[in-house]
C-alpha cells in the first residue's frame, strides 16, 4: 500500500482539509474508521464499501459523494487499485452541496449528482490526470468552482461546535449547549445540517476518534492511557472504541487497522489549519 497527502490550495483548504491518493499492489480488505465527508475519486481498478449496512462495488472512473459515516466500515480493494480522495470540512459541505449532511450521512452517491454540467467536466479532469500533483490542481479548480460564497451559514455555530469536537478535553452536551442562545431542538438541528448527525452522537464519535489518535501518535502499549475519563468503565470505552474505529484497542495497538494507522501517521506530515486533518 502506498499512501500520500496533499495540502488543497489555500482558497479551498477551508472547505477539504486534505488530499489523498491511495494505491495497492495487491487486494486488500481492511476496516475503515467513522469519518468527516468524503469526495472520492476511483482512478483505477475497484472497490467494496458496506458504508449503510449494504456491500456495494464501485469501478474504475467512478467519482463517489460519501457523507460523513457514525460507525466503523469495512472496505476491499482490488490489484491495482488507486483513490484519490479529498476530506471536506463541515463547512465546505455547507458552501459546496445544497443537502443537509444528514441526508447523506451514512451513505455514498454519485458525484455528478450534486453536480452543474460545467462542475461534472471540472470533476472528469480529475479521473483524466496523468498523476496526483495534476489531480491536485484539478480538485482544486473543482471546489472552488463548487464553494458558494453567498450561501447562508451559521459561521458561530460551526465554529463553536468544531472547537466542542476537537478539543483535547472531553466536553458533554451541556458545555456545548451553554455557549448558544438557542434551545436544544434548534442545536440539534443545525448539528444535523452541518456535521450529519445530533450532538451526543458527533460526541461520542470524536470522542473514540481522538482515543484512537492518541494510540498511534503517543505509541501508547496501554490503551488504558488514551481512555477518557468520562466513559463509565473500561467495558465502555471498548464498545465505543470498536463501534467507531472497528477494532477493539487492544486489536489496534497491535496494528490490525493498518490503513487508519497508515493515515494517521502521514498527516502528521503536511501543514494543515483544520482540525478535521487530524481528527475526522
Amino acid at each position: 500500500m502506498k499512501f500520500r497527502y496533499f495540502r488543497p490550495r489555500d482558497d479551498v483548504r477551508d472547505f477539504v482539509s486534505s488530499y489523498y491518493s491511495v494505491s495497492f499492489d495487491k487486494r486488500m480488505e481492511d476496516v475503515m474508521r467513522a469519518e468527516i465527508a468524503n469526495v472520492r475519486f476511483l482512478v483505477k481498478g475497484s472497490l467494496t464499501s458496506d458504508i449503510g449496512g449494504e456491500q456495494q462495488a464501485y469501478r474504475a472512473r467512478s467519482t463517489m459523494l460519501c457523507g460523513p459515516t457514525h460507525q466503523a466500515t469495512n472496505v476491499g480493494f482490488s490489484d491495482g487499485c488507486h483513490v484519490f480522495g479529498a476530506a471536506v470540512t463541515p463547512l465546505g459541505w455547507a458552501r459546496m452541496f445544497d443537502v443537509d449532511a444528514s441526508e447523506l450521512a451514512d451513505k455514498v452517491c454519485p458525484l455528478e449528482g450534486y453536480l452543474s454540467a460545467e462542475q461534472q467536466t471540472l470533476a472528469k479532469r480529475v479521473l483524466l490526470a496523468s498523476d496526483d500533483e495534476e489531480r491536485v490542481a484539478a480538485c482544486d479548480t473543482l471546489f472552488a468552482a463548487m464553494a458558494d460564497p453567498d450561501r447562508a451559514i451559521n459561521q458561530h455555530f460551526l465554529d463553536e461546535v468544531t472547537a466542542w469536537i476537537t478539543s483535547p478535553e472531553s466536553n458533554e452536551l451541556s458545555d456545548l449547549l451553554e455557549r448558544f442562545d438557542l434551545s436544544k431542538r434548534q442545536v440539534e438541528r443545525l448539528s444535523k445540517k452541518y456535521f450529519g448527525c445530533p450532538p451526543k452522537m458527533l460526541h461520542r464519535k470524536f470522542r473514540a476518534l481522538t482515543s484512537a489518535n492518541r494510540l498511534v501518535w503517543n505509541e501508547l502499549t496501554d490503551w488504558r492511557e488514551a481512555a477518557s475519563t468520562h466513559y463509565y468503565d473500561q467495558p465502555h470505552f471498548i464498545r465505543e472504541f470498536k463501534h467507531f474505529n472497528g477494532r477493539t484497542p487492544t486489536e489496534f495497538i497491535k496494528g490490525a487497522h493498518l490503513l487508519v494507522r497508515a493515515t494517521l501517521q502521514e498527516r502528521l506530515q503536511i501543514a494543515h489549519r483544520s482540525p478535521f486533518s487530524l481528527i475526522g
